[in-house]
């Protein structure tokens, strides 16, 4: 348990989460980001997306938020906005292969990313802790090679309604 680091909601409209989502559990809000995507789902068709999203400031838990893309694997899944729990790991190939044996098939890869769906349809996303995200260091464990100060120099920011985000 101690390897989570985030939860991961998809919502409806980005802005109106962060807002409300805030407002509930006191959160501050990293700058919103952009990555274009190709996502293979769990039938092996491949989703062209535009994820827009952000994670909530504090460490060494985070909240992560994206505008639901509707059908696609970034879609809320079915009633709910929750969409996956994210935890670190150093070797993401094996961790992948033990929760297929476990169980828990792939819903979902993409460049450095797979998210596995088990039972009552929880999905997990294992995290290689060997990849950078500069924007997220502070949410690194401790001691890890990438951990410390976050960066948001990257460039992946845009203006997202009255947030101001740079480009």
């Amino acid at each position: 348990m101690g390897s989570i680091w985030h939860i991961a909601f998809a919502v409806p409209d980005l802005e109106q989460g962060m807002k409300e989502f805030g407002a509930a559990f006191g959160l501050d809000w990293r700058p919103v980001h952009r990555a274009d995507a190709v996502l293979t789902d769990e039938r092996g068709r491949d989703h062209e997306v535009t994820c827009t999203f952000t994670f909530s400031v504090g460490s060494p838990f985070a909240i992560e938020m994206w505008q639901a893309v509707p059908g696609t694997p970034l879609a809320a899944p079915g009633d709910t906005v929750l969409h996956h729990v994210g935890y670190w790991v150093e070797d993401l190939a094996a961790e992948a292969a033990r929760l297929e044996r476990r169980g828990w098939p792939c819903f979902m890869t993409g460049h450095s990313v797979a998210v596995h769906r088990g039972p009552g349809g929880i999905m997990l996303e294992p995290c290689d802790v060997m990849r950078d995200r500069p924007f997220l260091r502070d949410l690194f464990p401790a001691g890890s090679r990438h951990h410390g100060a976050p960066r948001n120099d990257d460039k992946k920011e845009f203006r997202l309604g009255d947030i101001l985000i740079e480009d």
